[in-house]
């Protein structure tokens, strides 16, 4: 589920911060390294020296990989991003504060409703077997993927395009079913990441800086440079990723050296980090959540879960779970987006654990009792205990269900669930965020809600191409979503990647709400 964020150095412009790509042009520095800052301990990578070429670079991944195709949801989530960055090259970027730029694409611009947007590609750009990267192989793509069978859970988005035609060699133009001011972000994980389809071995080829030497499914990769790539080449010779599930053991390996770069989630390791002289590259990335399903009793009844709202201590669960290091979330439109407004999250329920009660007297359910699913990690687990402590203080007994991750998956997208913990990155793209997760027709809208006002105003500003009008709607749809309660916000999270000192190239994250790099850019200090 979505997103892909690369390392941009150059300004982001105006019009790109209301995330309209067509002012905006492609730039061969889009994907270089940043200028550090909070988000990477305070060390530039001006601190680092110049770039080295050459050695292996080891890194650490937190889940496995089915296969090596954009349209593996796991692939292009945002912790594989690193490997997915390797291989293939996205039309579109993520900027800070949820902002979008060109990157394959060298433009792409709307009509004047937002009916249709033409995508221009850079020229000569060149898939590794050598096969032109060009307008049909953007649209054979799309339409590879938009098919049932590839799984990809980019399909919603695919599904929305009613047609696409190459103007040119270098030209596509895609028209849609409805009006969608932000389109190109659409463009930024798998339908971004345009590849021929896979071989016998599964895996899709890209026009990424590395190419696949071998694998070993779900446990590791080899990928080596790839000597015909177009931009910038990459600095390691080699990149060799391991799949290590385990939260600590993964950080154990990089204290040890067996890996010179980890994703990371854990508020402690973040905190552990700098003690233990690694390097971090985070930013706010994840938000976590509670899923309500409004369609089973005695969630059905809106007092309820606004009682859910009043009994949770959004601060208490930052400070406990997260050690201080995130914040507490209020909206579906995140703290960076470029959608807040000063009103934007105001009216989110303070903790009062007397109000709860009272909505749940009012609504004849004086005592309710469910369970929560939760995944095993230790974070997701804490949370679950923190959240069953407060809610039993307003009368409502939650047990704590632990599943695996296929399970949690299968109950989410069957709505097969009470109540259940999702942390997602989702809201880094307040556009995907609030059509994707609160629209009533949406394949991804897990609580069932459904609210004619919401999908009107998303509507409305999903057709506005002036950033104020689409601000407006997108602020009045997140009041409503709020006052009814079919999701509880939690707390913005730091999420990222941790690496040894002797890694070079590393970035400013602090004001990424989509973490994502391209391991290209990274080097190994001689």
């Amino acid at each position: 589920m979505k997103r892909h964020t690369h390392v941009l150095a150059a300004a982001i412009c105006a019009t790109a911060l209301a995330l309209t790509a067509g002012a905006c042009s492609a730039s061969d520095d889009a994907l270089a390294a940043g200028t550090g800052g909070a988000g990477s301990s305070g060390v530039s990578p001006a601190d680092d020296g110049p770039a080295a070429d050459g050695g292996t670079l080891r890194i650490g991944l937190d889940r496995p990989f089915p296969r090596l195709d954009p349209a593996e949801t796991a692939l292009t989530s945002e912790p594989m991003m690193v490997l997915a960055n390797a291989l293939y090259d996205p039309l579109m970027v993520n900027g800070d504060n949820g902002t979008v730029q060109p990157y394959l694409a060298k433009a792409f611009t709307p009509n004047t409703d937002a009916t249709a947007w033409t995508l221009q590609l850079r020229a000569d750009v060149k898939f590794s077997d050598g096969k032109p990267l060009d307008a049909q192989a953007v649209i054979d793509h799309v339409t590879r993927l938009a098919k049932p069978e590839s799984k990809c859970s980019c399909a919603t988005d695919a599904a929305a395009i009613a047609a696409m035609k190459a103007d040119a060699p270098d030209t596509v133009v895609f028209t849609l079913k409805s009006p969608n001011s932000a389109f190109p972000s659409a463009f930024t994980r798998s339908l971004g990441y345009v590849s021929e389809a896979p071989g016998p071995d599964g895996t899709a080829i890209g026009s990424g800086p590395y190419t696949l030497a071998r694998s070993q499914t779900g446990v590791s990769a080899e990928l080596t440079r790839n000597p015909a790539y177009w931009g910038d080449k990459g600095h390691a010779d080699k990149l060799d990723y391991r799949v290590l599930p385990d939260t600590d053991s993964r950080y154990q390996s990089l204290r040890s050296g067996d890996t010179d770069v980890i994703w990371a989630e854990s508020p402690a390791q973040f905190k552990q980090a700098g003690a233990d002289g690694l390097r971090v590259a985070a930013g706010p990335g994840s938000t976590s959540t509670v899923l309500v399903n409004t369609k089973a009793a005695p969630f059905d009844d809106v007092r309820v879960r606004q009682a859910m709202q009043y009994a949770i201590d959004r601060d208490a669960v930052e400070k406990v779970v997260y050690l201080g290091q995130g914040r507490t979330a209020d909206s579906p439109i995140g703290s960076h987006s470029a959608y807040r407004t000063t009103a934007t999250g105001s009216g989110y329920p303070a903790h009062d654990p007397a109000k709860a009660k009272q909505l749940l007297a009012e609504a004849g359910n004086p005592q309710i009792s469910f369970e929560y699913l939760v995944d095993s990690r230790p974070e997701g687990q804490q949370r679950a205990t923190v959240l069953q402590q407060m809610l039993g203080e307003a009368g409502i007994k939650m047990t704590i269900k632990p599943v695996d991750n296929a399970t949690l998956g299968s109950a989410m997208m069957q709505r097969s669930f009470q109540v259940m913990d999702f942390v997602t990155s989702m809201y880094g793209d307040t556009d995907t965020a609030i059509s994707s997760l609160f629209t009533s027709k949406s394949p991804m809208n897990f609580t069932g809600y459904a609210n004619p006002a919401v999908d009107q105003a998303v509507a409305r500003g999903r057709a506005a191409l002036d950033p104020a009008e689409r601000a407006a709607a997108y602020n009045d749809a997140a009041t409503r979503i709020v006052a009814d309660a079919p999701t509880l916000l939690l707390t913005e999270n730091t999420v990222g990647l941790l690496a040894s000192p002797k890694v070079g190239g590393l970035s400013d994250l602090s004001k990424r709400t989509v973490i994502s790099v391209s391991p290209a850019h990274l080097w190994l200090k001689k």
